[in-house]
Formats: structure tokens, C-alpha cells, sequence
């Protein structure tokens, strides 16, 4: 069998084990690329793709260098967002991150690029980013009444042309917008939850990507 063969019963084996679709891309040489989106943190596929090379039907891919490639998606971000909000940890992380990018404290010190990109929205944006990248399979509801107010929020951050189809933009940057409006909004009558109204923006207008 082919090395790229063993490569692609690689890539499929993994995807079983993991639940989530993973690639073995052959880059030049002896370099290969394993790819994933969301799912099992880096270390966790590490110990996955170990495990497999342990079997015979891989042992031509032993010597050679797989790079782990994680990526992120809008699912992951939305999950990701509703449940920080859920548990009220979106408040402090969005002051203190504030606070420390006014300051040029672990972020660099930059004037916001328009009215809506405040330094509170940039601090959203990255908590949420740096959830993805730290939460094993982030892509997925912390909690059941979550489900709702995800696939709500990855609604909202649909922009549509005048025939009402998709344009492509950075939806993350979009959410983040919702969810500050969410953030800052009053109290509502009562907390997120199944029967509370959906955190999409019906509050406050994301305003348009530049």
C-alpha cells in the first residue's frame, strides 16, 4: 500500500475516533499536515494520532513529521459566546480586557478602526477566540438550552444580498457585535434560557463590516 494510501486510512481512522473530519495532506518530503476544524484540543489528537501509529496498517507513516493544524469555526465561536454568557463570565472578561488594551497591557494599544470596534468588542472577540482554541470540542452546546441561542446567533450574523443570498464576510466579528449589545442591553424580565427571548440581536443592530 501507498504511503499516501496509508495516509488517507490515517486520516479516516482519526475521523472515527474523534468524531469530527480529519485530513492527512502530504505538503513535500517526508512533511505531512494533519487538519481539523474545533473538536479535540491539540494534545488530546496527539494522543489519538499516537495510539494509531501503534497499528500496522499505519506503519509506513511512523517516520514521518505530521504537523497538527487545528483551525476554528463560527459554530465553535457561537457555542462558545452563548455559554460564557450563560454562566455571566462574557462581563468581567470584556471589562478587564478593556481595561488592559486601553493600557497596551498583553494587547497592543490601537485606536479602535471605526465607532463599533470599541475596545470592549475587541475584548469579546479575542475572550471567545481564546475559548475556541482552549476548550476541547468547543463546537458543541455546553448545555442542551444552549442549542437554540447558537444556531439564533449564527442566524444573525447572516448578511444577505438584495436576492437574499449569503454574502461571504467574518461572521465572528459580526457575533461579537450581537453579543455586545446582549452584554450592555438591561436586564431582561428573565435569564437565558429555553423560554427566555433569543439573544439575536433583535436589541441592537450589528452595524455593517467594513
Amino acid at each position: 500500500m501507498s504511503r499516501t494510501s496509508q495516509a488517507s486510512l490515517l486520516g479516516q481512522h482519526l475521523t472515527e475516533v474523534t468524531e469530527v473530519t480529519v485530513t492527512v495532506d502530504h505538503i513535500r518530503g517526508a512533511e505531512w499536515s494533519l487538519n481539523w476544524a474545533d473538536g479535540p484540543l491539540d494534545h488530546e489528537m496527539r494522543a489519538h494520532l499516537d495510539d494509531a501509529l501503534t497499528h500496522d496498517r499505519h506503519a509506513d507513516m511512523r517516520d514521518q513529521r505530521l504537523t497538527l493544524l487545528r483551525e476554528s469555526t463560527s459554530r465553535s465561536w457561537a457555542a462558545r459566546a452563548i455559554a460564557a454568557h450563560r454562566e455571566g463570565a462574557l462581563t468581567t472578561a470584556i471589562a478587564e480586557g478593556a481595561d488592559n488594551r486601553r493600557l497596551g497591557v498583553d494587547l497592543p494599544r490601537l485606536d479602535p478602526p471605526n465607532p463599533g470596534e470599541t475596545h470592549e468588542w475587541f475584548a469579546l472577540l479575542h475572550h471567545v477566540q481564546k475559548l475556541q482554541r482552549t476548550t476541547s470540542y468547543p463546537e458543541r452546546a455546553s448545555a442542551p438550552e444552549d442549542e437554540s441561542f447558537i444556531e439564533a446567533l449564527l442566524g444573525a450574523a447572516v448578511l444577505t444580498d438584495a436576492n437574499g443570498e449569503p454574502i461571504p464576510h467574518n461572521s465572528e466579528r459580526r457575533m461579537a457585535h450581537i453579543m455586545l449589545a446582549l452584554e450592555q442591553a438591561p436586564p431582561p424580565d428573565q435569564p437565558l434560557g429555553p423560554t427566555a427571548p433569543s439573544p439575536a440581536p433583535a436589541r441592537a443592530r450589528a452595524p455593517e463590516e467594513r
